[in-house]
């Protein structure tokens, strides 16, 4: 069951084996840490899960956030790099809240007979800063090169993005640190309306059955919400 579950999480948080920014060795460990942390968490906390997907070098490889750094901005004040954004769209939009207001039951809120959006370009563009300076842990003593690949990102306080970041109806203020950010962004995330249903039909139709009724998703959103 934990490596049906394992399927079923890959399917939602994917990665890829493609080298590309790092070599064949880096890819082979840290997409193997990747599936024995989803592994590590199938039976557990969404939260949990959520920090230990963000962490991953894996992800961070995949999505660009790895090496991520703060803006820069030129005399003026004008932002001549702003952080990278992909892994704040994702996370998101495939791995946590999807792009539009849900019912508990997974049918989509709907205003004027149209769905509502459940972020917008401001949420990424803030979003992203929280995923700055983050970067590979070196490997210590007696360590091969390639362990540092399996082991969970850490912060860079220095190349973190000090800005005030407003998403999602919350503030982190400016001057919090990288860790502080991480925790309080992904607290906000889990605790969204939408999480329950966007990710128990997910799972519902990985693991049980492809079309589920409203009522069954409802059940599942009820549980989540519950514990």
């Amino acid at each position: 069951l934990r490596q049906r579950v394992v399927a079923a999480l890959l399917e939602i948080f994917v990665i890829t084996t493609r080298v590309g920014v790092v070599g064949i060795g880096q890819n082979q460990v840290n997409s193997a840490a990747f599936v024995d942390m989803l592994g590590d968490h199938a039976f557990g906390n969404f939260r949990a899960l959520l920090e230990g997907v963000t962490l991953s070098t894996a992800m961070g490889v995949y999505l660009s956030y790895r090496d991520n750094q703060k803006a820069e901005y030129d005399g003026n004040g004008v932002e001549t790099r702003v952080p990278d954004e992909n892994f704040a769209r994702e996370l998101m939009q495939l791995f946590s809240i999807g792009l539009v207001q849900l019912n508990a039951d997974g049918s989509p809120k709907l205003k004027k007979n149209l769905p509502q959006d459940t972020y917008t370009q401001s949420d990424v563009f803030n979003l992203a800063r929280v995923f700055t300076g983050w970067k590979v842990q070196k490997p210590v003593a007696g360590e091969d090169d390639l362990a540092q690949w399996a082991k969970p990102m850490v912060a860079d306080p220095d190349l973190h993005s000090p800005e005030e970041k407003a998403f999602l109806g919350k503030v982190i203020p400016a001057g919090t640190g990288p860790t502080v950010s991480l925790k309080r962004a992904l607290d906000t995330i889990f605790e969204h309306d939408n999480v329950g249903p966007f990710i128990g039909k997910q799972l519902i139709q990985r693991l049980v059955t492809s079309n589920p009724s409203a009522p069954y998703v409802g059940r599942v959103t009820a549980a989540f919400n519950d514990n």
